[in-house]
């Protein structure tokens, strides 16, 4: 698993984690998202990213992942 971040999610590569707690990549969130995909639930029901609820204490970012996660759902929305 990689221990670095990508600052702006949207430029980070496909393999970057995006869920550290669940261990779910931005590939995972984005297919998902492809798949039907449109809020948070979704995407836990989907990926389980975000269902943990570990993310602050694991990731290098210091938080939830939600944030990231959001921002990739509004993208792929437009």
């Amino acid at each position: 698993m990689k221990s670095y971040y990508t600052e702006n999610i949207l430029e980070a590569p496909l393999d970057e984690t995006v869920c550290w707690c669940s261990s779910v990549n931005k590939q995972a969130i984005l297919d998902a998202i492809q798949n039907g995909a449109r809020n948070m639930d979704d995407i836990r029901r989907m990926t389980e990213a975000c269902t943990q609820g570990r993310c602050k204490e694991l990731s290098p970012r210091g938080r939830c992942c939600s944030k990231e996660i959001k921002i990739l759902l509004e993208a792929e929305s437009i």
